[in-house]
């Protein structure tokens, strides 16, 4: 299959695009593995094993990033970590070579994925970088739609403010020449009035001056200057003023050269200069956004993963964030609704001796789902409070022939209600270490009831920590075991049993 074919897993790798990077931080992430001395070693030999079989599993889903980091942490597991365990000098010689030998074959496998993950990434960083370029044009194409825009604004506003400037002037204008005319007028009409005074005075005799300012004259009292003789009379009305004192240019005179000149219109224009409509500046204008086109162009953000305050490390058969999962998300585990009813049938001959009995649930993977398809019931010695099995090594050829993994485990309570005792405990810590998702199934045919359970966190750490045998107390508060919410019960699905007792 070419890698452009390839189905694309989604992984936080792709936080950085350049391809070598992106292919270090798989390495780094694949070289998490820690081996707990205190374990068995046949307990990593069996994880050896599951690691296997799950990356093959992946690399048939094309998920070539979660295989590519398992078997990495497989080379880690036999190559770095499992040789400083005080059991490995002391191992069975021709498991420690069988491991070995596919050390070797893991090897080339892990670099041929590393090198299509590599023509991926490259091939990513190309499309990343077209993509770039083309969000670069279309930003460059808004960019130059909103400045048009811009400029057509400005130039609408222009015109607008030009328009408004032009008819508010010819308003003031108009104003102001009606105003100076309506002046003139009433200086016109003052001088017509003026002018009919002065005929008027001229056809009465009266000098228009003298006329004007009568007020200020004294009218002659009648004596007997009315009886002087007409010769004192003649003579013209100035020396009759005289003779009373009366100077004629002392008479008030109309001077028109105090009139105001008429409002000058440049004058007016200047005094609202300051209340003219003003062109908005360009520079400012061009910092305006327009609609949704002018929202300034963000650089993609990629996406960061903080690993501080990460575990360093899960399991061996985590994948971390690699895996689309979060820290302690559990993956789903499918369990046939037949299955429990297959098992007690087979199981009836112990139960009748109130004899417990085991079986090993054994499944694949697929699309980052765990299914049971397979029951395998070993050989084993049962007692009414235990049960153990034998011949493991059959189990690994089953598992080997059929490529399955285990997925946990299936036991009877005989005489007692579904629970996990201390024994079941230390039982399932060794699933679950290397696997969180492993579950106990524990069947209750007297009470007909049935659990289906893993330990809490904190189950993990008492366990882990306590070295007594058999049966022995432990507190209970915290809980050691819970219920599982990780399992799905299906009626559609069904199960293959490979019954082994004798």
């Amino acid at each position: 299959m070419s890698a452009s074919k390839l189905p694309r897993q989604a992984s936080l790798s792709s936080s950085c695009s350049e391809p070598g990077q992106r292919i270090k931080i798989l390495i780094d992430y694949g070289s998490q593995v820690e081996v707990d001395k205190t374990l068995p070693l046949k307990l990593y030999f069996r994880s050896g094993h599951e690691l296997l079989r799950i990356a093959n599993m992946y690399c048939d889903d094309g998920q070539l990033e979660s295989a590519f980091i398992l078997y990495y942490k497989f080379i880690t597991l036999f190559v770095e970590k499992l040789p400083s365990h005080q059991e490995y000098q002391h191992a069975p010689h021709n498991e420690v070579m069988d491991f070995k030998r596919k050390v070797k074959r893991v090897f080339p496998i892990a670099e041929e994925i590393k090198s299509k993950l590599k023509k991926r990434y490259t091939e990513d960083e190309h499309i990343y970088q077209e993509q770039q370029r083309r969000l670069a044009a279309e930003r460059a194409a808004e960019e130059e739609n909103r400045r048009k825009k811009v400029e057509e604004q400005e130039r609408q506003d222009e015109e607008l403010a030009r328009k408004l400037q032009e008819e508010e002037e010819a308003e003031m204008k108009n104003k102001q020449d009606e105003k100076y005319w309506k002046l003139r007028m009433q200086e016109e009409e003052k001088l017509k009035e003026e002018e009919q005074r002065k005929n008027q005075a001229r056809d009465s005799g009266i000098p228009y001056e003298v006329q004007n300012g009568s007020r200020n004259l004294h009218r002659i009292p009648e004596t007997a200057a009315d009886n002087i003789p007409d010769q004192r009379m003649e003579g013209s009305i100035d020396a009759g003023i005289a003779a009373e004192g009366f100077n004629v240019s002392d008479a008030p005179q109309t001077d028109f050269s105090n009139m105001p000149p008429p409002p000058s219109y440049s004058a007016y224009l200047d005094e609202i200069a300051a209340d003219r409509p003003q062109v908005p500046d360009r520079e400012l204008k061009k910092k305006l956004f327009i609609g949704d086109i002018n929202i300034p162009p963000q650089q993609p953000v990629i996406p960061s993963i903080d690993r501080s305050n990460k575990p360093a490390i899960d399991h061996h058969m985590s994948l971390g964030e690699f895996g689309g999962m979060k820290v302690g998300q559990l993956r789903t585990v499918v369990v046939p609704s037949l299955l429990m009813s297959k098992f007690l049938s087979a199981a009836a001959g112990n139960t009748s001796k109130e004899s417990e009995t085991m079986g090993i649930l054994c499944g694949k993977l697929s699309q980052g789902v765990f299914k049971i398809t397979n029951l395998y019931i070993p050989q084993q010695k049962g007692t009414h409070d235990s049960c153990d099995m034998e011949n493991e090594e059959e189990l690994i050829v089953y598992q080997d022939n059929h490529n399955l993994i285990t997925l946990g485990w299936i036991h009877t309570h005989p005489t007692q209600t579904a629970f996990l005792s201390s024994v079941d405990l230390h039982s399932h810590f060794p699933w679950q270490k290397m696997m969180p998702e492993a579950i106990a199934i524990v069947c209750s045919p007297k009470y007909e009831e049935t659990g289906i359970f893993k330990l809490t966190d904190h189950g993990l750490d008492v366990i882990g920590r306590c070295r007594e045998k058999g049966f022995h107390p432990h507190n209970k508060d915290p809980p050691l075991f819970e219920t599982c919410n990780h399992v799905q019960v299906s009626d559609k699905d069904t199960i293959v049993v490979e019954n082994k007792m004798k």
